[in-house]
C-alpha cells in the first residue's frame, strides 16, 4: 500500500491548516511553494468547457428537496458544484519549470537510471500538459542530476526545517549549479534518511517520521545571505520502499504542486493562504473544508479519489498521481486528471447556510455549512450525480473528519450519523441526519466527509458543521 503523502490536514489546532509535511510543504505547512518568476497567471478561469454536460447545466440545489430523487440517465443530474483551486494570492507560478534530480554519492544506481528515465519521458509526456497548462505552467524541462560529493553523506535523521538551511545553502554555494529560479531541485533521500515534520496536533507531541506518516513534500527557500536574488523551490523525497513506481508516483505530485504553486514560504509563518506569494494552494473559500482531507493543493485534492488516483501513462511508463483540474470539475467530470476510463460520480451534500467560525491560528473562516448546536442534529439532502452510467449505484458512508484521522491520538468522536439509504444513483437524493454529540475542540467547527464507492473507485466530499 502506499503511504500517503500526509496522513491528514493537520487540525487539531486549527481547522483549515495544512501540515508542512504534506505533498506541499512550507517550514510550518502543508503547501508548497512561492515564486519562481514567470508571469503572473492570476486565477483559475471562471467558466467551464461549456456544453451539455457543463456545470453551468448542473446548479447548486440548494435547499433540501422534499422527495428522494430518482434515477435519471440526464447527466449529470442537479448537484452543488465541485470546488475550484484557486490563487488567493495571486502568486506566480512556474512557466519554464526545469526539474533537478539530487542524489547522495552512491544512491542505488538502478533507481538513479530509471528516475532520469523518469524524468525524460514527463518532461515529452501529454500527462504534464494535461495536469499543469490550465494554472499557465509552461513546458517541463529537465535540468540533469546532480550527484552530492562523497563528502556530504546522508544523515541518518533530519528536520524539515534543517532541510529548507541546506537546500539555501547549496544554493548559494553553487552545489545545484547556477541557481535557477525555474527550478525544481529534487532530494532523493536513501532509505537510511528518516525526515521529521512537527506533529500538526502539538508540540509536546513526537514529531511525524517520513515513511510513516508522509511521503514527500515541496517547499522553497531563500539563500541566507541574500546573495541570489529570489526563492528557490525544491522537492524532498524520502526513499520508503524499493520500488520505482512509489518513487516517480510522489514525485510526479511534488513536480505539480511546486509548479503551480512554487513559493508559499516566502514571507514566513504558514497561513491558511500559504503566504503572500503563494499561488494554486487551496480550494475556494465556499469549499476551504476540503482542504481538510491532506490539503488544498493540486495533488492533494485528488488524494482521497486513491487508489484511481494512480495510474502509468503509456509515454511515461511509470506510475504517476492525477492531480486537481478546475476545467474537469466545472464540467461536473472527474475532477483529477488525466481523465480514466468509467462514469465519475460523487455524492454532494446540500450546505445551504454561510457558517462562520474564529480560531487564534486561522483568524476568521467564512464558508457553506449547516449549524448544529451540541447534543441537537440536523437532516441534510445529499445529491448523488455522475457523467455517465457507473454501471451499478454506488455506496455512501460518512465520517467524522478528526476522529477517523486523530482517533489514535486521544481524540474523541464529536459527529454521529444516520442515513435514510445508503446506495443510489444519478439523480437520487439522499438524506443524512448529522448528530453533534460533542463540542468540538476547535472553535465551534467540525469536519464531516461523505464517501461514494463503487467497486475500487471512490470519491470524497466533505461538509462543515459549526455549533453557533
Amino acid at each position: 500500500m502506499r503511504l500517503p503523502y500526509l496522513l491528514t490536514f493537520a487540525l487539531a489546532a486549527s481547522l483549515a491548516v495544512v501540515s508542512p509535511l504534506a505533498c506541499g510543504s512550507s517550514s510550518a505547512g502543508a503547501g508548497p511553494s512561492p515564486d519562481a518568476g514567470g508571469s503572473d497567471t492570476g486565477a483559475a478561469p471562471e467558466t467551464g468547457t461549456g456544453g451539455p454536460d457543463s456545470a453551468m447545466d448542473a446548479p447548486l440545489d440548494s435547499p433540501a428537496d422534499v422527495d428522494n430523487g430518482a434515477p435519471s440517465t440526464n447527466y449529470p443530474a442537479p448537484h452543488p458544484v465541485l470546488p475550484q483551486l484557486v490563487n488567493n494570492a495571486n502568486g506566480k507560478v512556474l512557466t519554464s519549470p526545469k526539474v533537478y534530480l539530487v542524489f547522495y554519492d552512491g544512491y542505488t544506481p538502478t533507481t538513479v537510471t530509471a528516475l532520469q528515465d523518469f524524468a525524460q519521458k514527463m518532461v515529452t509526456s501529454t500527462f504534464w500538459p494535461t495536469t499543469t497548462s490550465e494554472y499557465g505552467v509552461g513546458p517541463l524541462a529537465y535540468g540533469g542530476t546532480i550527484t552530492l560529493p562523497a563528502t556530504e553523506t546522508a544523515p541518518d535523521t533530519i528536520a524539515q526545517a534543517d532541510i529548507q538551511t541546506w537546500v539555501a545553502t547549496q544554493v548559494e554555494q553553487g552545489t545545484f549549479g547556477t541557481p535557477d529560479p525555474e527550478a525544481i531541485y529534487t532530494i532523493v533521500y536513501p532509505q537510511g534518511t528518516t525526515i521529521t515534520q512537527p506533529n500538526p496536533i502539538s508540540s509536546l507531541l513526537s514529531p511525524l517520521l517520513s515513511c510513516e506518516a508522509f511521503g514527500g513534500y515541496h517547499d522553497n527557500t531563500t539563500p541566507p545571505d541574500g546573495g541570489i536574488a529570489g526563492n528557490y523551490a525544491y522537492a524532498v523525497i524520502p526513499t520508503c520502499t524499493t520500488s520505482v513506481d512509489d518513487l516517480t508516483a510522489v514525485i510526479s505530485h511534488e513536480w505539480v504542486e511546486a509548479s503551480t504553486d512554487p513559493f508559499l514560504t516566502s514571507g514566513g509563518t504558514f497561513t491558511l493562504n500559504g503566504g503572500p506569494n503563494a499561488a494554486y494552494y487551496s480550494a475556494d473559500q465556499n469549499h476551504i473544508i476540503w482542504d481538510l482531507l491532506g490539503g488544498g493543493e493540486a495533488g492533494d485534492l485528488c488524494e482521497p479519489e486513491s487508489p484511481a488516483v494512480y495510474i502509468t501513462p503509456s509515454d511515461v511508463g511509470y506510475e504517476v498521481q492525477r492531480t486537481w483540474s478546475n476545467l474537469q470539475a466545472q464540467g461536473s467530470h472527474d475532477p483529477c486528471a488525466p481523465d480514466i476510463a468509467g462514469a465519475f460520480f460523487d455524492s454532494a451534500p446540500v450546505l445551504p447556510e454561510t457558517v462562520t467560525f474564529s480560531s487564534s491560528i486561522t483568524g476568521t473562516i467564512t464558508s457553506q455549512g449547516i449549524t448544529i448546536p451540541v447534543g441537537q442534529s440536523k437532516t441534510i439532502e445529499v445529491d448523488l450525480f455522475s457523467d455517465g452510467d457507473p454501471g451499478a449505484p454506488w455506496t455512501v458512508t460518512a465520517d467524522d473528519v478528526l476522529y477517523k484521522y486523530y482517533g489514535s491520538y486521544g481524540i474523541t468522536q464529536s459527529l454521529s450519523f444516520a442515513w435514510d439509504r445508503t446506495q443510489g444513483l444519478n439523480g437520487e437524493k439522499l438524506h443524512l441526519t448529522v448528530t453533534v454529540t460533542a463540542a468540538s475542540i476547535i472553535a465551534g467547527a467540525h469536519a464531516f466527509m461523505i464517501t461514494s464507492s463503487n467497486g475500487t473507485r471512490q470519491a470524497v466530499w466533505p461538509g462543515l458543521v459549526v455549533e453557533q
